[in-house]
C-alpha cells in the first residue's frame, strides 16, 4: 500500500548453486508408524487439477469485512485461518478468522470465528460448542500447546483485544488475562515459539498501525462524498510488538530485553525459523511499505540483520508493500529461504539463502518477478503439490480497492490466484491457466493454509477470500512420487516441536521441511510435515530438534504416516555451524568515513536551471522610464528575487503596491517572495488574493498549488493545477506536477489522462514524454514505455534519463545484453552522466561481475551522495566480493539515506518547484547533519543564509556542526553571530557554554551556562551542566577534572 512518485522495480538475476551437506549419523531410535500405505505412481502424464470443494464437505464460511462505502484500512486487510488437529483423532480440523462490523456497516452483526471439525474429510461447524467464536474483529489466529498437556491451545490476534484459548480436552477456555498487559491495538500476524529453548511455547504478536478510523466527508447515505484510494500505511505511525515469555503458563512481555522492541515496522508477515542453523528460531518481519527485518537469536537476545542479510529490500535496494511470508527450501540446498508477497505493481519476491547469515533476491531469476507485478498478493505457501520432493508455490492475490479501476485501469479488485511448478533447477513456472477450476476464478484473496485435509496423500489449500466465501481446493492431482507425512512430539523440547526440522536424505541430496507454528499471510499450515519423494526411494530420516541435538530415525518403508518421539537424550548436533558474522568481525574504513562526511550537497539539475538571474541594470532602467508601469516593476522585483536580494524586492514591492494594490500580479510576486522566505501562510495568503483580484491568471493558481503540495494538503492541490491549466492551456509546469501528483497517489490512470491531455497542447513536450514514459515503466507496460523513450531520444539523444529508463526495462526482463546496449549507446552522448554511471554499476552486479561493479558504482558514489540505490549495490558488490567490513559500512550509509529517504525527496521536491525555499534549504540542512552528512548540512544552511542572512536557527546549527567536529573556534564565531542578532537565544549561549568547556575555559562556560538559564529558566540542558560542573568542583576556579560534552543542541525549529 504505498503511494509514491516514482518507483523502481529492478530485479537481480543471479546464479543459482546447490552444496551438499554431508553429516555424521550416529544415533539411532525406533519411531511409531501408522497404517496408510504408499500409493502407487501412474505411468500418464501428470494432471494438475485443484477443485473448490469447501461446500460439499461442509465448510460454509463467508467473511465479513465490516466494509461500508467509506474506506477504512481495517476492512481491506482480511483474514487467515488456521489447520490443526484439536481432539488428536488424526483428522486436521480447520479454524477460520473472521472480520465483524465497522461503522456505517449495513450487514449481519450475528458473525464470528468459525471452528470446522473434521470427520473423516466432511466438517461440520462446532465454533459455539467448543467455545472459539470469538465475534471481535478477527486478523490472524496460530494453534499451540502453550501449556504441554497435550491438546492444542489456540491464540487470536484481533483489530482490538487479542484473545488466548486453552484447549481443555476440547473445549476452550479464555485465558486472555493471562497475558500481561492488555494490548488492544491492531494485530496481524502471531507466533507460537520457543525463543529461549526452555521447552514451552512462548508467545509473539505483531501490530500493524497506530489507527484510527479515518475522517471523510460522506453523502446523504454515508458513503464516501467523493471517490478515494485506501490510505497508504505510511500515513500512520507504526505500532510496537510484543514478545512475551512463558513463564508456567503466564505470559510476560520481554520484548524489550530481548532486543526486539521497535516501533519503525508495520508488521503483517511473521515467520519464526532458524535462518543460521544455530539451533535457535530467528525473526523474519514481513513489513508493508517499510523495510523488512531479520533478527537473528543469540541464545534469547535478538539483533536486527535484515539490511546486512539482503532481506530488507529488494534488489534495487526498495522496501516493498510485504503481505505473506513463507519458509522453505526450494533449491534443495540444505538452508531455509524466504519467500514474500507484495503490493500490485511490485513483485513477488524470493530471497535465496546463501549461507553465512546472506540471502539474495533472485526472483527475476527463478521467474516470479514479471509474473506478479500486475498482481496484488497476500498469502503465499511452499508446498509439495505433486510429490516430487521440491517444493512448488501458491500464491493468493486480490486488490484491497474495490473501485480500483477509477484510479488505475490496468488493475482488477478481484484476481485470480497463482500456481507456481518448481522446474527443479532454480525456476518456477506459473501453470495457474492449467491447474484446474479451483483457480479460474477471480476473487479477493487474503489468508492461505496448507493441509492434507483427506489425508490422501497430497496437500490441500484452503484460501480465505475476503467479503466473500472461504475456497477448499482439493487436490486432485495425478501423483509422480510416493510420499512421507511426519509428526513430531517433543518431550525435552516443546510438545509441539516448534523450531525441529528434519531431513530426509536420498542418494546424497536431503529434503527439508520445518516445523513451525506461523505461514502465509495471518495462517498456519497442517502441522505435519509433508514429504514428496518423486521417484528416488529414501535413504534416512533425520531430525534436528529445536536445540539442534540430532535423532536419526530408520523408518519402516512400507509405511507413509510416521509419528516421530523426541527420545529424553539424543546425540549433541556436530554440524559445522554457518559462520555467521557479528559486529566485532567488521573493521571501520576512515577513508570512506571521511567521504560520507566530506559528501557535499547535490541538487537536481533542473534547480540550476531555475536559478538563472537577469540583469538588473536593464530592469531598473525599464522602471526609470516607465515608473507607472506595473509590469516592468513586477519584472524588476522577480530579478531582485532571483538574486536573494529580498530587502530590495520587498522595498520596490511596497512601492509598486503603492500605485496599484489591486493588482493580482502584485500579489503573487509577494507570494512567491515570502514562500522564499519561508513565510508559508503568509505566502498562502497572497497567492489567495492574486487569485481573488485576478482569477484569470495561471501561476498564482499553479504557485499555490506547490505550497499546498508542500503542506500535504493533496487534494486541494490537485485543484489549484486544474485551475492553472484551464486558465492556461500551455501550462507546462502545471501539467508536470498534476500529472506527478496523481502518480504519486497511484492513481495512473488520472496521470495518463493528465499528460495525454497536456501532449495535445504540447506534442513535443520532452519532459511530458518522459513523465507518460515513467508511469507506462511502473505499470509494466514496456513496450508503451520503450516507444516513448525512442522518441524522447530522437528528439534530444542527449537525454540520459531516457537511455537509463531503457536499461532498466530490459534489466527487469533479464535481458542483459540489450540493457547493456542501451548504456552504451547513453554513455556515447554523456560519458560522464551520473545516472548512466550507477546503472552500469547495478547491471554488472546483476550479472555477477563485481569487481567492474564496484569501479562503476564508486564513481556513482562521488557523483551523487544521496542516491540510496548507489550504496545498495555498492555494499552488495563489495560482500559478494568478500569486503565485508567496507561492505557492511556502505550499507549502513544506504540505511541512513534510506530512513531519510521520504524528508530528503520532500524538501528536495519543494527546492525544484522554488529554489530559494530558505525553510526547505533548512530542514534538508537538519537531516543531514542528523546523519552526520556535515559538508552537504553546511552547504544547505549557507543557502538558508544566502536568503535569509540573519537565520539564527541556521547560524547556531552551522556552529553545531563545526563543534561536533570540534573545530571549536569557528563553532564559537558561529555563536557569537547568533547572539549578535538575538542576544536572548538561550540554545546559543548553551552551545557556547559547551565550546568553552572544550577549550578548558571554565569560567567562560559557567557564565554561557548561567546566561542560558537567566534567558529561559525552563531550560534543562544548561542546568545539568552547571550541576555536573559544580559536582566536581567547579565553581569560578579551575578545576583538574573532565567532563564529557553533552549532545549539541539544534536550533529551536528543529524540535
Amino acid at each position: 500500500m504505498i503511494r509514491i512518485i516514482l518507483k523502481y522495480v529492478l530485479i537481480m538475476g543471479l546464479s543459482l548453486s546447490c552444496n551438499d551437506q554431508k553429516i555424521n549419523l550416529e544415533d539411532e531410535y525406533e519411531v511409531e508408524t501408522g497404517e496408510q500405505h504408499l500409493p502407487s505412481k501412474p505411468d500418464e502424464p501428470v494432471v494438475v487439477e485443484f477443485v473448490d470443494v469447501a461446500t460439499s464437505v461442509g465448510i460454509d464460511f463467508k467473511h465479513t469485512s465490516g466494509k461500508s462505502g467509506r474506506k477504512y484500512g481495517v476492512e481491506t486487510i482480511g483474514s487467515g485461518a488456521v489447520f490443526f488437529d484439536y481432539n488428536n483423532d488424526g483428522w486436521i480440523d480447520l479454524y477460520a478468522v473472521n472480520g465483524s462490523s465497522l461503522p456505517g456497516y449495513a450487514g449481519t452483526t450475528d458473525v464470528g470465528n468459525a471452528m470446522y471439525h473434521n470427520e473423516s474429510g466432511v466438517f461440520s461447524e462446532v465454533g459455539l460448542k467448543l467455545g472459539v467464536a470469538d465475534s471481535k474483529y478477527g486478523m490472524g489466529a496460530v494453534a499451540g500447546d502453550y501449556d504441554n498437556d497435550g491438546d492444542s491451545d489456540l491464540f487470536v490476534s484481533n483489530f482490538g483485544t487479542n484473545v488466548l484459548f486453552r484447549n481443555d480436552d476440547t473445549l476452550f477456555v479464555d485465558k486472555t488475562h493471562l497475558i500481561e498487559g492488555s494490548d488492544s491495538s491492531w494485530s496481524t500476524g502471531c507466533a507460537f515459539l520457543d525463543y529461549d529453548l526452555d521447552g514451552d511455547l512462548d508467545l509473539y504478536v505483531a501490530n500493524y498501525l497506530e489507527y484510527a478510523f479515518e475522517e471523510a466527508e460522506f453523502d446523504e447515505n454515508g458513503k464516501l462524498f467523493r471517490p478515494r484510494r485506501h490510505l497508504a500505511p505510511t500515513e500512520y505511525d507504526s505500532r510496537r510488538d510484543f514478545l512475551y515469555r512463558n513463564d508456567e503458563g503466564i505470559f510476560t512481555d520481554v520484548t524489550k530485553q530481548t532486543g526486539l522492541i521497535s516501533e519503525h515496522g508495520r508488521e503483517l508477515g511473521v515467520v519464526f525459523f532458524d535462518t543460521d542453523l544455530d539451533g535457535d528460531p530467528d525473526l523474519f518481519q514481513g513489513n508493508d511499505a517499510t523495510p523488512n527485518s531479520l533478527f537473528r537469536n543469540d541464545e534469547g537476545f535478538f539483533t536486527e540483520t535484515g539490511l546486512w542479510a539482503g532481506v530488507a529490500y529488494n534488489d534495487a535496494g526498495k522496501p516493498e508493500g510485504t503481505m505473506g511470508v513463507d519458509v522453505g527450501d526450494y533449491d534443495l540446498d540444505g538452508l531455509p529461504d524466504v519467500v514474500v508477497t507484495n503490493f500490485q505493481w511490485e513483485s513477488n519476491t524470493l530471497y535465496r539463502n546463501t549461507g553465512n547469515g546472506r540471502f539474495r533476491d533472485v526472483s527475476a531469476d527463478a521467474g516470479l518477478a514479471v509474473s506478479s507485478l500486475d498482481r496484488l498478493a497476500f498469502g503465499i505457501n511452499f508446498f509439495d503439490y505433486d510429490n516430487d520432493g521440491d517444493e512448488d508455490l501458491y500464491v493468493v492475490n486480490g486488490h484491497i480497492d474495490e473501485d480500483i479501476e477509477l484510479f488505475d485501469p490496468q488493475a482488477k479488485y478481484a484476481q485470480r490466484d497463482q500456481l507456481y511448478r518448481n522446474e527443479s533447477d532454480g525456476t518456477f513456472v506459473d501453470i495457474s491457466e492449467n491447474a484446474g477450476p479451483g483457480l479460474e476464478i477471480e476473487r479477493v484473496g487474503r489468508g492461505s493454509a496448507i493441509a492434507d485435509y483427506d489425508n490422501d496423500g497430497d496437500l490441500d489449500i484452503y484460501v480465505l477470500n475476503t467479503a466473500g466465501v472461504a475456497m477448499l481446493l482439493q487436490n486432485n492431482t495425478s501423483p509422480t512420487g510416493d510420499w512421507l507425512s511426519i509428526s513430531l512430539s517433543g518431550t525435552v523440547s516443546n510438545r509441539d516441536a516448534y523450531g525441529a526440522r528434519v531431513e530426509v536424505w536420498q542418494r546424497g541430496k536431503a529434503i527439508v521441511r520445518y516445523k513451525r507454528s506461523s505461514a502465509s499471510y495471518l495462517s498456519q499450515n497442517d502441522p505435519r510435515l509433508h514429504f514428496g519423494l518423486g521417484d528416488l526411494p529414501m535413504d534416512s530420516l533425520v531430525v534436528y530438534w529445536p536445540d539442534n541435538r540430532r535423532q536419526r530415525v530408520h523408518p519402516d518403508l512400507d509405511d507413509s504416516v510416521f509419528n516421530i518421539i523426541e527420545p529424553e537424550y539424543s546425540s549433541s548436533n556436530n554440524v559445522a555451524r554457518s559462520g555467521v558474522l557479528k559486529d566485532e568481525d567488521f573493521e571501520l574504513d576512515v577513508d570512506l568515513q571521511r567521504f560520507w562526511q566530506e559528501a557535499p550537497l547535490v541538487l537536481p539539475e533542473k534547480v540550476s536551471e531555475d536559478l538563472s538571474k537577469p540583469e538588473l541594470a536593464l530592469l531598473r532602467e525599464s522602471v526609470e522610464k516607465e515608473p507607472e508601469n506595473i509590469d516592468a516593476r513586477v519584472s524588476l522585483i522577480k530579478g531582485l528575487i532571483a538574486h536573494r536580494a529580498y530587502t530590495s524586492a520587498d522595498s520596490e514591492l511596497i512601492a509598486a503596491q503603492a500605485i496599484n494594490s489591486e493588482n493580482g500580479a502584485l500579489s503573487s510576486i509577494q507570494g512567491r517572495l515570502q514562500s522564499d522566505l519561508g513565510n508559508i501562510n503568509s505566502a498562502v495568503a497572497a497567492f489567495e488574493r492574486a487569485i481573488f483580484l485576478n482569477n484569470d491568471l495561471a501561476e498564482p493558481h499553479y504557485l499555490l498549488g506547490n505550497l499546498r503540495v508542500r503542506q500535504q494538503r493533496l487534494e486541494n492541490a490537485v485543484q489549484c493545477y486544474e485551475n492553472a491549466i484551464e486558465r492556461d492551456p500551455g501550462h507546462l509546469k502545471s501539467y508536470y506536477n498534476l500529472a506527478g501528483l496523481h502518480a504519486r497517489q497511484t492513481d495512473y490512470g488520472l496521470a495518463i489522462s493528465v499528460l495525454e491531455k497536456g501532449l495535445k497542447e504540447l506534442p513535443k513536450e520532452v519532459e511530458l514524454l518522459f513523465q507518460m514514459a515513467t508511469v507506462h515503466f511502473i505499470r509494466a507496460d514496456y513496450n508503451l514505455a520503450i516507444d516513448l523513450l525512442e522518441k524522447i531520444i530522437n528528439i534530444d539523444p542527449t537525454r540520459a534519463d531516457a537511455y537509463d529508463m531503457v536499461a532498466q526495462i530490459y534489466m527487469n526482463q533479464n535481458n542483459f545484453e540489450a540493457a547493456l546496449k542501451a548504456l552504451k549507446r547513453g554513455l556515447t552522448k554523456q560519458p560522464d552522466d551520473r545516472l548512466l554511471t550507477v546503472r552500469m554499476g547495478v547491471l554488472l552486479v546483476q550479472t555477477g561481475e563485481y569487481h567492474q561493479a564496484i569501479d562503476f558504482l564508486e564513481k556513482a558514489k562521488e557523483k551523487d551522495p544521496d542516491r540510496s540505490e548507489v550504496y545498495y549495490n555498492l555494499g552488495q558488490a563489495l560482500t559478494r566480493n568478500k569486503d565485508y567490513s567496507r561492505g557492511k559500512q556502505v550499507l549502513g550509509y544506504f540505511r541512513l539515506l534510506q530512513t531519510s529517504h521520504e524528508e530528503i525527496l520532500e524538501y528536495k521536491t519543494a527546492i525544484v518547484l522554488n529554489p530559494r525555499d530558505a525553510m526547505a534549504y533548512y530542514r534538508l540542512g537538519v537531516v543531514y547533519a542528523r546523519m552526520e552528512r556535515f559538508a552537504a548540512a553546511i552547504q544547505a544552511y549557507s543557502a538558508v543564509l544566502q536568503i535569509h542572512p540573519n537565520h539564527t536557527d541556521a547560524l547556531n546549527n552551522v556552529g553545531n556542526i563545526y563543534l561536533r567536529q570540534r573545530d571549536v573556534n569557528r563553532a564559537v564565531r558561529a555563536y557569537k553571530r547568533v547572539l549578535k542578532i538575538d542576544p536572548n537565544y538561550a540554545r546559543a549561549h548553551h552551545n557556547m557554554g559547551n565550546a568553552h568547556v572544550l577549550l578548558g575555559e571554565i569560567e567562560l562556560a559557567i557564565r554561557a551556562f548561567q546566561f542560558a538559564v537567566e534567558v529561559d529558566p525552563s531550560y534543562e540542558a544548561p542546568k545539568s551542566m552547571l550541576e555536573k560542573l559544580y559536582d566536581l568542583g567547579y565553581t569560578n576556579a579551575k578545576s583538574n577534572s573532565i567532563i564529557e560534552v553533552p549532545e549539541i543542541l539544534d536550533g529551536a525549529s528543529d524540535n
